[in-house]
C-alpha cells in the first residue's frame, strides 16, 4: 500500500524541481567581466566539476549551494594552485560550513581570490566573499528536496600601469570596482541512490561600474543528474551554459570508494576538452585531496586542497 502511494508524492516533488528549473532560465542574461573558474579546487575538479546534483559537503558553497543541507558536521576548507604551473597565476580559497538544526539549515561563509603577479606586484586580482545559506524544504525515507542560494560580493582590482619601470612597481592605480551577486541552487533525491540538480549563477543580473564603464558580472545556468548503481560508486553528468557567446559545456565524472577513507576520482569536460583525475583521504577528520587537469593546449594544473570536519558525534 505505502509503495503505492509512494510514486504520485515523489511525481509532486520532481515537478516542483522541473518547474524551479523553468523558472530560472529567463532571469539570466549575457555578458560577464569576472574570470569564469569551474576547476575550482581538487575535490571539484576531480570528477570534472560535474558533481552539482550529489555533492554534500562544504564545497557546495562553490558548486551549488543547495548541497549545504546535507551537511552532518561543521567543515572548514583551504586550497591553493597555480593554473597551468604558471607562476604569475594564482588562486586560492577557503571557506567554513556550519549545520546549524533542522529548522534553519546550514550556514557558511567563504572566500576566493584569483590574482596576476609581476616581480612581486598584483597587476590584477579579483575577490569573492560569500555568504550562504541552505535548508530542506521536504525530507523523509524515500526522497529530499532542498534549496540554497549564496550573496558574493565581488571585487576587482586592475592594480597599476607599468609605470617608467615597466613591471607595474611606481605605475598609476587603474582603479577598482565592486558588485553585488546572487547564485541559487536547488537539489533533490530518491532513496539516496538517484539526485538531481540546478544551479544559476549571478540571478539577479549583477554590473560592475557604472554609465558608460559597466560590465556585467559573469551568468550561468546549469543542470546536473547523479547515480549510485552500487554503493561506493556514484556518477555524475551535467549539463553548464555560461551564457555570453559561450559554448555549452558537458561535464561527466565518477567518484569511487576504494576503502571508507580513500577514494578515487575522474571526470571530463566539452569546451574544452580536459580529463581530470584525482584521490582524496580521509582520516581523524583531516581531509587531503588532489586533482590533475589535462588542458587540450596549455600545462596541466596539479591541485591540492585540505579540509577539516568537526565530528559532532565522535566521543
Amino acid at each position: 500500500m505505502n509503495k503505492k502511494l509512494m510514486v504520485p508524492k515523489q511525481r509532486k516533488y520532481l515537478s516542483k524541481l522541473i518547474l524551479c528549473f523553468l523558472l530560472l532560465i529567463p532571469i539570466i542574461g549575457n555578458g560577464q567581466v569576472f574570470t569564469e573558474i569551474s576547476d575550482l579546487a581538487a575535490p571539484i575538479s576531480g570528477t570534472g566539476s560535474s558533481n552539482i546534483a550529489t555533492i554534500d559537503n562544504a564545497w557546495s558553497i562553490f558548486v551549488n549551494p543547495a548541497g549545504l543541507s546535507r551537511l552532518k558536521s561543521p567543515e572548514i576548507i583551504s586550497a591553493f594552485h597555480k593554473f597551468y604551473g604558471m607562476s604569475f597565476l594564482s588562486y586560492k580559497v577557503a571557506g567554513i560550513a556550519i549545520p546549524v538544526n533542522k529548522k534553519i539549515g546550514s550556514l557558511a561563509l567563504s572566500y576566493q581570490s584569483n590574482s596576476v603577479d609581476y616581480s612581486g606586484n598584483i597587476l590584477s586580482s579579483e575577490d569573492v566573499y560569500s555568504f550562504s545559506h541552505a535548508l530542506y524544504l521536504q525530507k523523509d525515507i524515500h526522497s529530499t528536496l532542498s534549496i540554497g542560494y549564496s550573496v558574493n560580493l565581488y571585487h576587482l582590482d586592475y592594480g597599476k600601469s607599468a609605470g617608467t619601470e615597466g613591471d607595474g612597481s611606481n605605475g598609476i592605480d587603474l582603479g577598482e570596482g565592486y558588485g553585488f551577486g546572487i547564485d541559487l541552487g536547488i537539489q533533490g533525491s530518491l532513496r539516496e541512490r538517484t539526485w538531481i540538480g540546478f544551479f544559476a549563477k549571478n540571478i539577479n543580473s549583477p554590473e560592475m561600474g557604472s554609465a558608460l564603464s559597466s560590465s556585467a558580472l559573469p551568468r550561468a545556468i546549469g543542470i546536473g543528474f547523479g547515480y549510485e548503481p552500487y554503493y561506493g560508486l556514484t556518477t555524475n553528468f551535467m549539463i553548464y551554459q555560461a551564457f555570453g557567446n559561450k559554448s555549452t559545456q558537458y561535464r561527466g565524472g565518477i567518484n569511487y570508494n576504494l576503502f571508507p577513507w580513500i577514494s578515487i576520482r575522474a571526470g571530463i569536460n566539452t569546451a574544452p576538452n580536459t580529463v581530470n583525475y584525482g584521490f582524496s583521504i580521509s582520516k581523524f577528520g583531516l581531509k587531503i585531496d588532489y586533482a590533475y587537469i589535462n588542458h587540450p593546449i596549455l600545462p596541466g594544473t596539479n591541485q591540492f586542497s585540505l579540509g577539516y570536519t568537526f565530528n559532532r558525534n565522535k566521543k
